[in-house]
C-alpha cells in the first residue's frame, strides 16, 4: 500500500511532465505554421506594393489598434489565468462540481466587460481617427493623413476582435487547452494569406479587410470549444476586485509601456520615404520570432507555474520554473543565432522580388539583425513577468517595465540622432535585454536562485548545437550543383533545425530527449488507442 502511494506522485509527476513537453511541441508547431503564414503574407504584400510611402498609411493604421487593445486586453490573461486555475483546485479539493459553473460564470462576466470595454474603445478610434493620424504621422505625401485614417476605420475591429481572442486564450489556458488556441492563430493567418494572395494586387483596402477576416475567425475557433460551457455572467464584487487589483497596474503601465513601438514609428517618419515600411516589417518579423520563444513556452508554463504554486508552494514553482527557462534556453539560442547570421539572405528569400528591391532587403534584413536583443529580452521577460504574476506581484513588472524604458527610450533618441534608422533597432534591443536582466535577478532575489538551477550548462549546449546548425546552413547557401544554386532559406531553415535538435540528441541534453519522449509517447498512446 506504501509503495502504491509512493509511485503515485511520481506518476502523476512524470505524465504532467510528458503532458507539458508535448503541448510545448504541438505549440511550437503551430507556431512555425503560423510564422510561414505570416512571412508568406509579408511575402506577397511587399513583392505587390513594395516600400515605397504609399504603404506606410496601412502599416500606421496597422500598428495603432494593436497597441489599444493591448493595453485594455492584452494583459488579461496575466490575472484571469492564476485566479481560475485558483478556483478550479479549490473545487476539487472541496469536491464540489456544482460549484464549478461559479468558474464558468465568473469567466463569462470577465468575458462581458472585456466585449463592453474594447467596443467602446474601438468606437472611440472610429470617431478620432483623422486626428490621431494627424498628430501621430509625418505626412510626406499628400492625402497620406487621409489614408490612414481610412484603414484606420477598417482596423478598428481589430480592438474588439483582439480583446475577444485575449480573453477567449485566457479562458481556454486555464483549462491547459492550449492546442485549440494554437491552431486557431493558424487558420487566423492562412485566411489573411489566402485572400491578399487571391485579390490582394487590387488595392491596400483588400489587405485591411483580409486581416480582420483573419482576427474574426481566430475568434470563432477560440469560442467554439467554450460555447457549450459559457454561462450567464455573474461574480460576486470580492472575486471582481480581487481581478481589477491585480489588473490595474499592468493596465497603466501598458499605457506607457505599448506606446515603445509608436515612437520608433514617429521616428521612422522623420527619415526617407520607406523607412516606416522597412522599421513596421522588421516589428512584425520579430512578433512574428517572439510566438517561439512566449506562445510555445510561457503560454503552456503559465497554468502550470500556477498549479505548482498552488498545490506545492514555492518549491513547486522553483522546480516547474527552472523547467521552463531551460527548455526557453533551447527554444530562442538557435532562432537567436539563426536569424542574426542569415538576416538578409532569410529576407532576401522571403520578400525581395517585384516591387521590394534588394536596397529594401539591406535595409530590412540588418534591422531585424539590430532588433535581435527584442526577441532574446522579451522572451526571458515575458517568461519572468509571469513568474511574478503566479507570486500575486503585478506592481513589480510594470514598475521595472516603465523605468526601463524611460532609460531606453533616452537612449533610443540619442542613438537615433547619431546612426539614424540603425539607432532605433540599437535602442529597442538594450531596453528588452536590460529589462529582462533585471528582472531576472529580482525574481531570483524573491523566489530563490534555484529557479535557474543548471540554465548555463543548457545555454552552452544550446550554443555548441546553433553553432553546428549554422555551420551547416552556411554551406548549404554557398553550394551550387550545376547551374542550381541551394542557397535557399526554405532548404537551410529545416535543415538548420534538424541538425540543432540531432547535436542536443548526440550531447545527451536531458531536456531534448525529454520532448521527445512526450511526442513519442503521445503519438503511441494514439496509435494504441
Amino acid at each position: 500500500m506504501n509503495q502504491a502511494s509512493s509511485n503515485k506522485p511520481t506518476s502523476v509527476a512524470e505524465a504532467k511532465a510528458h503532458r507539458t513537453g508535448f503541448n510545448v511541441v504541438a505549440v511550437s508547431f503551430c507556431s512555425v505554421l503560423q510564422i510561414i503564414n505570416q512571412f508568406l503574407f509579408f511575402a506577397v504584400n511587399a513583392r505587390t506594393w513594395g516600400a515605397d510611402a504609399d504603404t506606410d498609411p496601412l502599416l500606421f493604421a496597422v500598428a495603432l489598434p494593436v497597441v489599444f487593445s493591448t493595453i485594455i486586453t492584452g494583459s488579461l490573461s496575466y490575472v484571469l489565468v492564476p485566479h481560475l486555475v485558483k478556483k478550479l483546485e479549490e473545487d476539487q479539493e472541496d469536491q464540489a462540481p456544482e460549484r464549478s459553473s461559479g468558474v464558468w460564470e465568473l469567466a463569462s462576466y470577465v468575458g462581458l466587460l472585456t466585449l463592453m470595454a474594447s467596443s467602446l474603445v474601438a468606437a472611440c478610434i472610429y470617431f478620432f481617427a483623422l486626428p490621431l493620424a494627424e498628430s501621430l504621422m509625418e505626412q510626406k505625401v499628400p492625402g497620406q493623413h487621409q489614408d490612414a485614417a481610412g484603414f484606420l476605420r477598417i482596423l478598428t475591429l481589430q480592438v474588439v476582435l483582439y480583446g475577444m481572442i485575449s480573453w477567449a486564450q485566457a479562458v481556454l489556458h486555464s483549462q491547459h487547452r492550449f492546442l485549440s488556441a494554437a491552431v486557431a492563430g493558424v487558420l487566423g493567418t492562412a485566411v489573411q494569406l489566402l485572400i491578399v494572395f487571391a485579390i490582394g494586387h487590387r488595392g491596400l483596402t483588400v489587405i485591411a479587410w483580409a486581416i480582420n477576416a483573419g482576427s474574426a475567425l481566430s475568434l470563432a475557433m477560440h469560442l467554439l470549444p467554450l460555447v457549450t460551457k459559457l454561462r450567464m455572467p455573474k461574480a460576486d464584487s470580492s472575486a471582481v476586485l480581487k481581478l481589477f487589483a491585480s489588473l490595474w497596474p499592468l493596465i497603466l503601465g501598458a499605457m506607457f509601456l505599448r506606446l515603445d513601438p509608436l515612437v520608433d514609428r514617429v521616428f521612422a517618419s522623420e527619415l526617407d520615404s520607406g523607412s516606416l515600411t522597412h522599421i513596421s516589417w522588421a516589428h512584425r518579423i520579430h512578433a512574428a520570432l517572439l510566438a517561439l520563444g512566449t506562445s510555445s513556452l510561457a503560454l503552456v508554463a503559465f497554468p502550470q507555474l500556477a498549479e505548482f504554486y498552488a498545490k506545492q508552494g514555492i518549491s513547486g514553482f522553483q522546480a516547474h520554473f527552472a523547467l521552463c527557462t531551460r527548455r526557453l534556453c533551447l527554444l530562442i539560442v538557435p532562432v537567436a543565432c539563426g536569424v542574426s547570421c542569415f538576416a538578409l539572405w532569410i529576407i532576401r528569400d522571403l520578400l525581395e522580388g517585384g516591387e521590394f528591391l534588394p536596397s529594401d532587403t539591406h535595409r530590412v534584413g540588418w534591422l531585424v539583425t539590430y532588433f535581435m536583443g527584442l526577441f532574446v529580452g522579451a522572451s526571458l521577460a515575458e517568461l519572468v513577468s509571469r513568474g511574478f504574476y503566479v507570486l500575486g506581484d503585478t506592481k513589480t513588472p510594470t514598475v521595472v517595465g516603465v523605468i526601463c524604458l524611460v532609460l531606453g527610450l533616452a537612449l533610443k533618441y540619442y542613438l537615433f540622432q547619431v546612426y539614424g534608422l540603425w539607432g532605433i533597432g540599437m535602442g529597442i534591443s538594450f531596453y528588452y535585454l536590460f529589462t529582462a536582466a533585471v528582472l531576472a535577478v529580482l525574481l531570483a532575489r524573491r523566489a530563490g536562485h534555484e529557479i535557474f538551477s543548471d540554465l548555463p550548462r543548457y545555454f552552452l549546449h544550446s550554443m555548441f548545437g546553433s553553432l553546428i546548425a549554422c555551420g551547416c546552413c552556411a554551406l548549404i547557401y554557398a553550394i551550387t550543383i550545376g547551374d542550381v544554386a541551394l542557397k535557399h532559406t526554405w532548404i537551410a531553415a529545416p535543415v538548420g533545425m534538424i541538425v540543432y535538435f540531432a547535436v542536443l540528441l548526440v550531447i545527451r541534453n536531458s531536456e531534448a530527449w525529454q520532448l521527445l519522449r512526450a511526442v513519442a509517447l503521445r503519438f503511441g498512446r494514439k496509435e494504441s488507442a
